[in-house]
C-alpha cells in the first residue's frame, strides 16, 4: 500500500457542486464506490477549472487537468516529473502548443463547467490506480497516472512527448514512497503481467433503439468505446 503522504482532511465546500471531484465519485458504484479525493487533487480540479476559463474554454478537458496539477506544484508529483528528466515547465508549453484558446464569450462565466468525456475517463482511472495500489483516496500520484493511462487525449499526447510511460512514472512513484527494493520488484513482475493481460484487439458496442433498431460500431480500444458511450447517454 502506497504512503497517504499528501492525503488531506475532507473539505465538503470543495466539491459542492454536481459536476465536482466529490459527486462525480459519489457517483459511482460497485468496488470503486467510497474513494476520497486528496485536498492536492482537489486544489488540482480547481485550477484546472481556472485554466479552462483563462482560456475561455467551455469545458475541462484532460489538457486542463494536467496543466492545474501541474499548477499545484504537489511535492510528489514535482520529484516524480524531475527524476525522470521531465521539467513540468517544458510539459506546460506542450501543452500550450497543443491547445487553442476559445472565441471571447459575451455570455457569463459558468462557475461549473463540465468535464469532457476524455476527462472523466482520467478520473475514472485515477480510482482504478488508486485501487489497485491498494490506497482508500485519491492523491496526486493517482491522477498523474490517470492522465497518461487516458493515452489518446492532449495530456497523455503531451506526458508521452515528454518521454514518460505509465511504467516509468509508476516505478518512481513506487520508488520515492516504498524505496528502490520495492520498486525494483515491479521490473521483475512486469513481463509475466503482460503475458497475462488480455488486450482486445477491437471492442464492438451495439446499441439499441426504441424502435427496435440496431446500431454497431467497431472500436480500436476500451477507452474510445468508454468515451462513445457516454457521449450517446448524454444525447
Amino acid at each position: 500500500m502506497l504512503s497517504a503522504a499528501n492525503k488531506g482532511s475532507s473539505d465538503q465546500q470543495i466539491l459542492a457542486r454536481s459536476t465536482s471531484a466529490g459527486n462525480f465519485r459519489a457517483r459511482r458504484g460497485g468496488l470503486l464506490a467510497g474513494y476520497d479525493f486528496t485536498n492536492r487533487v482537489r486544489g488540482a480540479l480547481i485550477k484546472a477549472r481556472d485554466e479552462a476559463h483563462g482560456r475561455n474554454h467551455q469545458y475541462v478537458g484532460t489538457e486542463h487537468l494536467l496543466l492545474g496539477l501541474l499548477a499545484e506544484e504537489d511535492t510528489l508529483v514535482m520529484d516524480v516529473l524531475e527524476n525522470l528528466g521531465a521539467r513540468p515547465v517544458d510539459i506546460q508549453t506542450t501543452v500550450n502548443h497543443l491547445l487553442e484558446d476559445g472565441p471571447p464569450s459575451a455570455r457569463s462565466r459558468i462557475a461549473d463547467l463540465p468535464y469532457t468525456s476524455r476527462a472523466r475517463v482520467v478520473l475514472d482511472q485515477a480510482i482504478g490506480v488508486a485501487h489497485e495500489f491498494g490506497d482508500g483516496y485519491v492523491g496526486t500520484q493517482h491522477l498523474l497516472l490517470g492522465l497518461v493511462r487516458e493515452r489518446h487525449g492532449i495530456a497523455a499526447k503531451a506526458l508521452t512527448i515528454a518521454g514518460l510511460s505509465e511504467a516509468s512514472l509508476r516505478r518512481e512513484i513506487v520508488r520515492l514512497l516504498q524505496g528502490e527494493g520495492v520498486a525494483a520488484l515491479l521490473e521483475v513482475d512486469a513481463p509475466l503481467q503482460i503475458q497475462e493481460k488480455h488486450v482486445p484487439l477491437s471492442v464492438a458496442v451495439e446499441i439499441r433503439y426504441d424502435d427496435g433498431t440496431l446500431a454497431k460500431k467497431v472500436f480500436t480500444s476500451n477507452d474510445d468505446a468508454i468515451v462513445f458511450l457516454r457521449e450517446k447517454t448524454q444525447e
